[in-house]
């Protein structure tokens, strides 16, 4: 393994080429990740009121029609209002008869499944249900990607599952019913935590262990810029099944630089492909201008650890956890953070409606507050460390998450400026928490316990929608300090896990053990200090 250490060790022309190709390619995967910001659209709307007085009478202004629905509402019982929620709705025309109309009138020039099927009022709870079926097909998948990329190889599945989503978006424009669409989505959310996963392992095989966090700010920075130009496509582009027919053309365009990367030379001698590996090497010296010359007979006869190596099922390595206590709470703790941090993540994201202002504009400055994230994540990880960093974060986030359902009925400009910090600082933690995942437990279950942390992520997804619903039904301040409660207890339960910066990675189940919070160390001193009698 030296001469693999020697080779990827220098950050040359080989490896700068690689982390341009995974900007690129993590391009489009926010157009996917946040297509519901577009495709779910809710504009302001009320109740089709006098859609019939203005065929009964073509000379019927907005304001005989705005009259008539003011009638309506002062029969109801409510003077101050117009009764939104009656997808059939009995009112009264210009001339005194009774007529019956049906759905909603819009206040947008831009479609979406919402508008086209009247998802509001009594339908309302259906687009929830639909993000959750997303989420549950990024929770099936995720899944299986680690295992099918350990089996098959980073860069095919990475190509496979890049297929597959582009296909499923495509077809999800033609959906002419809404259990079709929800079909459709679930298929496209199948593949987008693979294709994730299989992007950064190809970006961190490839590099040296210092460059990793660089590779992954590659793959957040592309994510970020293509979540900015998201509002800039929907400007153009008002119908939202041509809207998903134009990110289909844009991945497929991206697609080929998955033609430029190679399998990582890790992964080839991991499965006894060691000729490939050697060859691959020598392609890389080459290319970043080195001696290509070096002796790498040795990698012929290197043991290819997926082959000979028996891989651990998950009920034994949770069983192998559960008899140490320490471990077990470490590993419960590490679920419930990835579970808050996903919950709050997609519920912020995905409130974009209801925030104050221009839809498109506060799309453009939450992709650009995603981007401020991934420099902030490097900056934190690297000077505070990560389990500092999380604490400090997302005591902030309790602190704004609590106070801005008070702070927009002040002003709303100021609560859209409180939900981009928080948004700030929860993107930062969901980096964090997926590097220290894999800092606090040793080799042999590392990968596993990150599979089950992303499984156990995609339930606060899953949840995020629901939330955004309960606030669009009964007030935004009860759901709000729900998370916010949530978030803080998973502050408070990181100041038990132990500090990982400049610190080896555990190797084994007592390297893991050996691990201690300083927090936990100073209580256990000051216990032993005080059972210590003093002699008299």
């Amino acid at each position: 393994m030296s001469e693999i250490q020697t080779t990827l060790e220098k950050f040359g022309r080989y490896q700068k080429r690689l982390c341009i190709i995974l900007f690129v390619g993590a391009l489009p995967s926010a157009f996917v990740t946040f297509q519901f910001l577009i495709t779910h659209h809710q504009p302001s709307y009320h109740c089709n009121y006098g859609a019939y007085a203005f065929e009964l009478n073509n000379e019927t202004s907005s304001h005989e029609v705005t009259g008539a629905s003011e009638v309506l509402a002062s029969i109801s019982g409510n003077d101050t209002d117009i009764d939104r929620c009656h997808t059939t709705t009995t009112y009264q025309d210009i001339k005194g008869h009774n007529q019956t109309a049906e759905g909603c009138v819009f206040y947008s020039t831009h479609t979406s499944v919402v508008t086209e099927y009247d998802l509001v009022c009594q339908k309302a709870w259906v687009k929830p249900f639909l993000v959750a079926i997303f989420m549950v097909g990024m929770m099936l998948g995720g899944q299986c990607g680690g295992t099918l990329s350990d089996k098959f190889g980073r860069r095919k599945i990475l190509f496979l599952a890049s297929v597959w989503q582009f296909t499923a978006t495509f077809l999800s424009s033609f959906a002419w019913n809404v259990p079709l669409y929800g079909f459709a989505i679930f298929s496209c959310g199948l593949p987008c935590a693979v294709t994730a996963q299989a992007s950064t392992l190809i970006g961190s095989e490839f590099v040296s262990a210092s460059k990793r966090g660089f590779t992954y700010f590659c793959l957040a920075a592309g994510f970020s810029i293509g979540y900015m130009v998201l509002p800039a496509t929907a400007y153009f582009i008002h119908d939202w099944r041509w809207w998903l027919r134009f990110i289909t053309l844009a991945g497929v365009l991206t697609m080929p630089c998955i033609w430029l990367l190679d399998e990582t030379p890790i992964w080839l001698l991991a499965t006894g492909r060691n000729e490939e590996a050697t060859k691959l090497l020598k392609r890389i010296r080459k290319y970043n201008r080195e001696n290509i010359d070096a002796n790498l007979e040795e990698l012929k006869k290197f043991e290819p650890a997926l082959i000979k190596k028996e891989t651990l099922s998950v009920w034994s390595i949770m069983s192998s956890l559960a008899r140490i206590s320490s471990l077990l709470g470490r590993l419960l703790i590490v679920f419930f953070a990835w579970l808050v941090v996903n919950m709050t993540y997609y519920a912020i994201a995905l409130n974009n409606d209801r925030l104050s202002g221009d839809w498109l504009w506060n799309m453009f400055f939450a992709g650009l507050v995603e981007l401020a994230s991934s420099l902030g994540f490097v900056i934190c990880a690297q000077t505070v460390g990560r389990r500092n960093s999380y604490i400090a974060l997302m005591t902030l986030t309790t602190f704004l998450l609590a106070t801005t359902p008070f702070v927009a009925l002040i002003n709303g400009t100021a609560g859209v400026v409180f939900s981009m910090i928080s948004k700030f600082c929860v993107s930062i933690c969901f980096s964090i928490v997926y590097v220290y995942t894999g800092e606090l437990f040793p080799t042999n279950v590392r990968h596993t316990i990150l599979a089950l942390s992303s499984a156990i992520s995609r339930l606060g997804g899953i949840l995020a929608p629901f939330i955004i619903y309960a606030d669009e039904i009964g007030g935004s301040i009860a759901p709000s300090i729900g998370m916010a409660v949530a978030i803080f207890v998973s502050a408070l339960t990181f100041l038990y896990l132990p500090k990982t910066k400049d610190k080896a990675l555990p190797q084994t189940l007592k390297d893991a053990k050996a691990m201690r919070s300083d927090i936990f160390l100073s209580c256990n001193r000051e216990k032993k200090s005080k059972t210590v009698v003093s002699p008299d």
